[in-house]
């Protein structure tokens, strides 16, 4: 009994363990989880109630005990509601499904039905994880408690299994609990160091490396769609004139605004990014050159009509050059590097030609 048990742990941990690898994968938070996110979640673990069935021992006729409350209470801590209902769905199906329709399996089926649907109130509670995950426990343990002896019909029989299960049960979920938080931990602690390198840390925007990963796929997207990509690059005009006069914290406030107008101006899905020091490029995918023409010139007027405030008060108006290039119009067979210079040269004579002004790159 304590060998199967101690396999029910086992199994859990490493299931848990994979879990924790698939959400580093896939980059999944689990207090940002979407609603189809749930229910793959609560399948995820049902199935691995399920499996921890494999690996119960009798107890009676048609009558089994394992860890399989934990799948539930694991999910109801981590995931949340939905996704609790959900695994104790599976469960209670597997339990039906692999053990016969019996009595004593209907039985099993209804209080592990009660168990998730307690777990399932007690996930937005407002205590500790770890605080609700003991609760869930308990809670748990007393249902299966009835469970047994309803099944057993024998108060005996159920003293000789359930005391070992209890204390197998508390231990079980407190591993889980730390493994669970270490996990957790890791992939959070992992999503904010890749977050941080691909963005800048000044305006939030894109960096230079993200910009770069994103022309490497999106241009070949581009080509084999038959689709155009623009891109835009864009200076701030006599901006050393600003920190010599007002300082570099006004530069900075100057930069975090501007990168503001950026994400108002363009869409969503563009990738807006600081090239580095008043420098800045958006890669609009999907977008010909007539419209990437016309969001050039929306964030011209944009800045133009926006009052830079600094941290005193003061107000500064300042302009932007910007030059415009669209793939395949300006060559088919070209690389991202080569579609940035093309942006970079329209700049320029967008500077030579007096400045607060859109340039296109010309063939």
């Amino acid at each position: 009994m304590f060998s199967t048990f101690f396999v029910n742990t086992c199994i859990l941990v490493t299931f848990l363990y994979i879990t924790g690898l698939i959400s580093q994968r896939y980059k999944i938070r689990l207090h940002t989880l979407k609603r189809k996110a749930h229910w793959i979640g609560g399948a995820l673990f049902g199935c691995y109630g399920i499996i921890l069935m494999y690996y119960s021992f009798p107890v009676g006729f048609n009558t089994i005990a394992d860890l399989r409350h934990l799948a539930i209470v694991a999910t109801a801590a981590y995931i949340g509601g939905p996704a609790t209902l959900m695994a104790t769905l599976f469960i209670c199906l597997g339990r039906l499904m692999l053990f016969g329709i019996t009595t004593q399996a209907i039985v099993g089926a209804f209080f592990m039905m009660l168990v998730g649907l307690g777990c399932a109130l007690l996930s937005h509670l407002s205590w500790s994880r770890l605080t609700k995950m003991m609760m869930m426990n308990v809670f748990a343990l007393g249902i299966i408690f009835c469970s047994l002896t309803i099944n057993l019909n024998d108060i005996n029989d159920v003293l000789d299994v359930y005391p070992l299960h209890f204390v197998i049960s508390m231990a079980g979920g407190f591993l889980l609990y730390l493994i669970a938080e270490s996990i957790n931990t890791s992939n959070e602690l992992l999503l904010r160091l890749e977050h941080t390198s691909y963005t800048d840390h000044l305006t939030n925007l894109s960096n230079r490396r993200q910009l770069e990963f994103s022309l490497e796929e999106q241009l070949p997207q581009a080509r084999q769609r038959h689709e155009h990509l623009s891109v835009l690059v864009l200076d701030i005009d006599h901006f050393k004139e600003v920190n010599d006069t007002y300082g570099h914290a006004a530069g900075d406030a100057v930069l975090r605004q501007l990168g503001q107008i950026l994400r108002e101006k363009c869409r969503s899905f563009d990738v807006v990014t600081r090239s580095g020091g008043e420098e800045f490029t958006v890669l609009l995918p999907n977008c010909a050159f007539r419209q990437a023409l016309r969001i050039a010139n929306q964030i011209l007027g944009g800045v133009d009509q926006y009052e830079f405030v600094l941290s005193d008060g003061l107000v500064l108006k300042v302009t932007v050059s910007i030059g415009v290039t669209t793939f395949p119009d300006t060559g088919e067979d070209m690389s991202g590097a080569a579609l940035l210079e093309q942006a970079d040269r329209a700049l320029y004579e967008a500077k030579n030609a007096g400045r607060n002004r859109v340039c296109s790159y010309q063939v």
